[in-house]
């Protein structure tokens, strides 16, 4: 049994939400699902210390001993450099680095003669959604929440372990 039920539903939301992305190709639509997703995947933790933590004081000291170290460290990246970068920009200023609209991709080829060719192609559709700045430019938005998603299952894994492991 898991120590951290709402924290735990909030994601299982993140990953619904994440699952929209993929074949939404509505711009207003495929946005509202981004900034949905972003959010919610920030509000992992704010759930996991406010809600779950208020409920079982082992789970409220586990999680902030954890989010001191979710500041550091490479394998934090996603939470630090792109779960709370993310959602601190959409809530302040309604801006995102995710790639809106269609994607300018380049291809040099070279030609059999000696001579380079360079093609422009813009992929109109739901295909490629870059992050535009930032830590991880130039990686599929999608992606990057899959990222996250896997990263906070690992938190709460964590927690769940760590906090059954004290009560005994």
């Amino acid at each position: 049994m898991t120590r951290v039920p709402k924290a735990r539903l909030v994601l299982q939301d993140a990953m619904f939400v994440r699952e929209k992305l993929e074949n939404e190709l509505g711009h207003i639509e495929w946005r509202l699902y981004w900034v949905l997703a972003v959010v919610l995947l920030r509000a992992v933790g704010h759930v996991l210390d406010k809600v779950d933590g208020s409920n079982d004081p082992a789970v409220k000291l586990e999680a902030n001993a954890l989010h001191k170290s979710w500041r550091s460290g490479d394998e934090n990246a996603i939470f630090r450099d792109f779960i709370e970068r993310e959602r601190n920009s959409i809530l302040k200023e309604y801006e995102s680095e995710i790639t809106e609209g269609p994607v300018p991709i380049m291809a040099y080829l070279q030609q059999h003669d000696g001579f380079d060719v360079i093609r422009q192609f813009l992929l109109e559709e739901n295909i490629y959604r870059p992050m535009g700045a930032g830590a991880f430019e130039g990686e599929d938005g999608r992606t990057l929440l899959d990222e996250a998603i896997a990263w906070w299952a690992r938190q709460l894994e964590a927690v769940d372990r760590r906090t059954t492991t004290s009560s005994r």
